[in-house]
């Protein structure tokens, strides 16, 4: 046996070191709840295991990403799986975002969103905080913490006031954000993730969240430019809330044009932008090389856009 195949079999050396035992779960059975394997990639040489994605479903939908995983068949439906192993992400955790832009917070649009928040009138506090928001992104990265922080003021403003619809689409962006810079256990990521449960509470569902982001992006269409970034915000919400009702090609088709207008208007390595390509990616591992015809080529046409920066520019 040589080194490549001293793994826990039948899986060989490198595909066991970065990956852990693992029991499968509950496969979705006839209701259609349960789990299901996405995706087929990354296939070892030399053991023929590959990396499947395993999401928890709901009427055979896709809801909830679990993990990522080397799976080897057994035929039939049987397979033997680790789970694999990602390296942590070292975050960036810089708290001193106040004391670093004094100036900004001493903007009078952001002293007036402070005291109404203080005060418990989250509807007058939102257009002072749109302000200063807009201020900040003029001089400062989107991801710079005193950035962050009140674009997470934005979207609580927009979920207390019902604006259920638009917050979705701002906590799903900065919330990658949230958890690169003060990492995935601070109180502003927290605050974002427990939000974004609570809104989608409040739509009822994903087919009802969908369609609620199908309305704005309309809305949006007529009254803003392609490349504003609150429509590529809305869309690419609009996009993830198709990929969680199994609409997958039309999930994709909304994301790869968000990904293509965003690096114009932004430039790829705006942090935004890379937010919304990290969002079409995962939808392509989603689809895979399998699947129907159209989700299949969908994928295809999205990876195309994503392995090439010179791809055509436009729909």
């Amino acid at each position: 046996m040589n080194d490549e195949r001293r793994g826990v079999y039948p899986f060989c050396a490198p595909c066991t070191a970065s990956s852990i035992a693992w029991r499968p779960p509950d496969e979705a059975g006839a209701t259609g709840i349960g789990s299901r394997f996405y995706g087929h990639r990354d296939v070892c040489e030399d053991c023929g295991s590959s990396i499947r994605t395993l999401y928890s479903t709901y009427l055979w939908i896709p809801v909830a990403k679990i993990g990522r995983f080397r799976i080897i068949p057994t035929g039939g439906r049987g397979y033997i799986g680790r789970k694999v192993v990602d390296r942590p992400v070292q975050t960036v955790v810089r708290q001193d975002a106040v004391s670093a832009h004094p100036e900004l917070d001493g903007d009078p649009a952001y002293q007036q969103a402070e005291a109404y928040w203080r005060d418990s009138e989250p509807g007058r506090a939102l257009p002072f905080y749109q302000s200063a928001l807009t201020d900040r992104e003029k001089r400062l990265p989107a991801d710079d913490p005193a950035t962050l922080r009140v674009r997470l003021r934005v979207a609580q403003g927009l979920l207390a006031t019902a604006n259920y619809g638009r917050a979705i689409a701002w906590f799903e962006l900065m919330t990658p954000q949230l958890v690169e810079v003060f990492g995935p256990n601070h109180e502003l990521t927290r605050a974002a993730t427990e939000a974004v449960t609570g809104a989608r509470l409040m739509v009822g569902g994903p087919r009802s969240e969908a369609k609620l982001l199908a309305n704005i992006v309309a809305v949006d269409e007529q009254d803003l430019d392609r490349y504003d970034a609150q429509l590529l915000r809305d869309r690419a919400a609009l996009g993830r809330a198709l990929m969680a009702c199994g609409e997958i090609a039309d999930a994709i088709e909304a994301l790869t044009q968000v990904v293509d207008d965003s690096m114009q208007a932004l430039g790829a390595s705006h942090p935004d932008a890379v937010v919304y390509r990290t969002a079409l990616v995962d939808a392509c591992h989603v689809t895979g090389t399998r699947g129907r015809k159209r989700d299949v080529q969908a994928a295809e046409a999205a990876r195309r856009l994503l392995n090439d920066a010179s791809a055509p520019r436009g729909t």
